[in-house]
């Protein structure tokens, strides 16, 4: 495993990255959404900043698992690397060991919490805060009265399936949802 992470740690790191940025990006578009929201008695402004975070965030991950498949596409075909289906989910789910770990720590112990304070519902709270911050892009959905613990853990999926099959684009030559910048090798650079 130490071994795996040595060898993709620049994929890893940049999925980390991205997943911040999105986190903080997230954080202050939803809150600042959900101010607004309050002030015209309206939730959908909330609503559509937490679609606009996610649709963002599954970008991010897009591109760069893509890319990192292109790059293997290349060891690939020359025999230098076998080919791994997995690999993008692999790389996701450890970039995002935070997300992970809080989702299924939150699971485990919702079955044990009780109505007074103990030891239990205290890993629990911070565990719940963590995943809060963490997955700030689907506040929305994390934030409803009544929801129960599971879609902590059923946030991770979507990520993760783009993560797997963008990669597989990348390793079967697909070309990318998004187009690659032109680059005119006449233009000047002043």
């Amino acid at each position: 495993m130490i071994k795996y992470i040595k060898e993709n740690l620049d994929s890893i790191f940049k999925l980390f990255i991205n997943h911040v940025g999105m986190m903080i990006f997230g954080l202050v578009v939803i809150l600042t959404s959900k101010l607004l929201s309050s002030k015209i008695n309206n939730e959908i402004v909330f609503i559509l900043a937490g679609v606009l975070s996610v649709l963002m965030y599954f970008s991010l991950v897009y591109t760069a698992m893509w890319e990192r498949g292109a790059k293997d596409k290349i060891k690939i075909d020359g025999g230098r690397e076998k080919q791994n289906l997995f690999h993008g989910l692999y790389i996701y789910l450890i970039a995002n060991v935070i997300g992970v770990i809080s989702a299924f720590i939150i699971l485990v112990f919702s079955f044990f919490v009780t109505e007074d304070e103990s030891v239990v519902n205290s890993i629990f709270a911070i565990f719940k805060f963590i995943a809060h911050y963490w997955q700030s892009m689907y506040l929305p959905l994390t934030t409803i009265k009544g929801i129960h613990c599971v879609i902590y853990v059923l946030v991770l999926i979507p990520g993760a399936l783009v993560s797997f099959v963008s990669y597989i684009l990348g390793v079967k030559g697909f070309k990318c949802i998004f187009p690659e910048p032109k680059y005119d090798r006449n233009r000047k650079i002043r």
